[in-house]
C-alpha cells in the first residue's frame, strides 16, 4: 500500500495578477482532483492556499507541480476577465 504525501500551493502565485479571483481559484481547486494520483484537494481562499494530498508512486512532485500550473492556466484562460472603469461616481 502506498502512502500519500501533502503539498501546498500558493494560489496568488498560481493565478497571477488579474486572474486571482475567487471563481478561478475555486475552479482550479475543483479540477485538481482529476489529476491521476491526487487523493484530495482543499482550498482556503482567505489564506490563498491550495493543499493537495497525492500518491508519489503515481505522480511525482515535479510532475504534480507542472500539471497544477498548466491546469491553472487552462482554467483561467477559459474565463474572460473583464475590467470596467466607472467615472463620475465621486
Amino acid at each position: 500500500m502506498s502512502h500519500s504525501r501533502s503539498h501546498t500551493f500558493d494560489l496568488p502565485a498560481l493565478l497571477p495578477g488579474d486572474y486571482y479571483c475567487g471563481g478561478c481559484a475555486e475552479r482550479v481547486c475543483g479540477a485538481v482532483v482529476e489529476i491521476d494520483g491526487v487523493v484530495s484537494a482543499s482550498c482556503d481562499l482567505e489564506e490563498g492556499v491550495l493543499a493537495i494530498e497525492y500518491l508519489p508512486r503515481t505522480v511525482g512532485l515535479g510532475d504534480l507541480e507542472a500539471r497544477v500550473r498548466r491546469l491553472a492556466l487552462e482554467e483561467t484562460d477559459s474565463v474572460g476577465h473583464a475590467a470596467y472603469r466607472l467615472t463620475g461616481l465621486d
